[in-house]
């Protein structure tokens, strides 16, 4: 079976050292605010000329790989070309039609064909990339839905369907191909790398997975370990726990033209090669590939270093920004919610008070001990709980309450709540 990752050939139209590339190398990548983006190149591009419209000739590079009738990878080579696609799917098009959606004319029956034939590629790769050790955290992110004038009216969890994992799976092993080629053939790539954890941070997840009965090897910590950790949490109610102090215990991953591995896809090499049109560095590795295919071995890395340096800058910008987007938006939103109840888990218990991670809308809000009025409660650290002096009533972290919202600064952006009663 022949699946092909075609990607579209940005290199064709943003070519080096023009005032385009300059100002997508300033950008650095595209950013995603909750009411709007902020693109790295222009619309005519992202939208129409570097887009697979239905229909229409596009210019590709592409990863073709080729799997056996058991679905092990035996040959993967990268290609230019030019593709016309025949039907764009959103992601919930795809998921409702391997659900069983209507697929009653031929069209449908044939794509669905397809998506089943892809899916358990996906699967196979999965399972391979599960057994090496990959890191797959389950932390929901936050969808904050807008009306018309760009207020908040609800959150909720972002879903994670097949489809979209069928897509990622499929893009992880093009991106390792073409980091794999990289190195084989010597060639000046930009790679994504992922550092091994702090060890420190690692001594403290190890504190927090003992707490909840759990454990990690005293020393010399591999993602099978981590992804170990988080199957073992998972349904469970500290799991956003310790997936969030796992995810924190890691280095973040960056950038850079010296290949050391990626930690958490337990990854050997690895490189950004699928969204040219949103990432840099993504549009360097394009640029080399096709010097490679030409048969140039490509220029010197003199200024990649600089380039990667300065792409996980502003990757790290954009994702901040991104980030009090989405906490903008929910303070917003906690506003018109004062006074209601909300169900969530203990994830911090400090000496003036409880965090507590809110259900749906993953907001964190804190119960200040002095609103806990039936008793007077000590901190004990080492339990990571409170404890009532009279009634040795206990809150400790993981436990799941009731709160209610009492209070919501949007200049500090802090929620203040008050207990509103245990949960079973």
């Amino acid at each position: 079976m022949e699946v092909g990752v075609h990607i579209a050939d940005v290199s064709w139209y943003v070519k080096e050292g023009s005032g385009l590339d300059r100002e997508a190398l300033d950008r650095g990548t595209s950013v995603y605010l909750v009411d709007r983006v902020i693109p790295m190149l222009p619309e005519a591009l992202s939208s129409d000329l570097c887009s697979l419209v239905p229909g229409q000739d596009r210019l590709t590079l592409s990863v073709v790989l080729d799997f056996d009738l058991a679905l092990e990878l035996r040959e993967r080579r990268i290609v230019r070309g030019v593709i016309r696609s025949d039907r764009r799917l959103s992601y919930e098009d795809a998921q409702d039609l391997l659900n069983g959606g209507d697929v009653k004319d031929p069209a449908s029956v044939t794509v669905l064909s397809a998506l089943r034939d892809l899916s358990a590629v996906a699967t196979r790769v999965r399972k391979g990339r599960d057994q090496a050790g990959a890191v797959d955290f389950a932390i929901p992110e936050a969808k904050v839905i807008l009306d018309e004038d760009g207020e908040p009216i609800e959150i909720r969890p972002r879903e994670r369907l097949e489809a979209h994992r069928i897509i990622e799976d499929l893009m992880i092993l093009a991106n390792e191909t073409v980091a794999t080629l990289g190195l084989a053939e010597s060639l000046p790539l930009i790679y994504r790398i992922h550092e091994d954890p702090d060890p420190d941070r690692i001594e403290s997840l190890r504190d927090l997975a003992g707490f909840f009965g759990y454990s990690l090897p005293a020393k010399d910590i591999r993602p099978a370990d981590l992804s170990r950790l988080l199957e073992q949490a998972k349904g469970t109610p500290q799991e956003y726990l310790i997936s969030s102090v796992t995810l924190r215990s890691m280095k973040r991953a960056r950038y850079a033209v010296e290949n050391v591995g990626h930690f958490g896809l337990a990854s050997e090499a690895y490189a950004h090669f699928t969204s040219p049109i949103r990432r840099y560095p993504d549009l360097v590795v394009h640029r080399t590939l096709v010097r490679w295919l030409k048969g140039a071995q490509g220029r010197p890395t003199d200024g990649l270093k600089d380039v990667a340096r300065h792409s996980s800058d502003m990757e790290r910008r954009a994702q901040e920004a991104e980030r009090e987007s989405v906490e903008a938006k929910t303070i917003r939103y906690m506003q018109r919610h004062l006074g209601d109840e909300f169900e969530g888990t203990i994830g911090g218990v400090t000496s003036f008070g409880l965090f507590v991670v809110l259900d749906g809308v993953l907001a964190e809000g804190l119960v200040r001990l002095g609103s806990l009025v039936d008793d007077f409660y000590t901190y004990d650290a080492d339990a990571h709980a409170v404890t009532g002096r009279r009634t040795r009533k206990r809150y400790r972290l993981g436990d799941r309450i009731s709160v209610q919202v009492v209070r919501v600064d949007t200049e500090s952006r802090t929620i203040d709540l008050e207990l509103a009663g245990d949960l079973a």
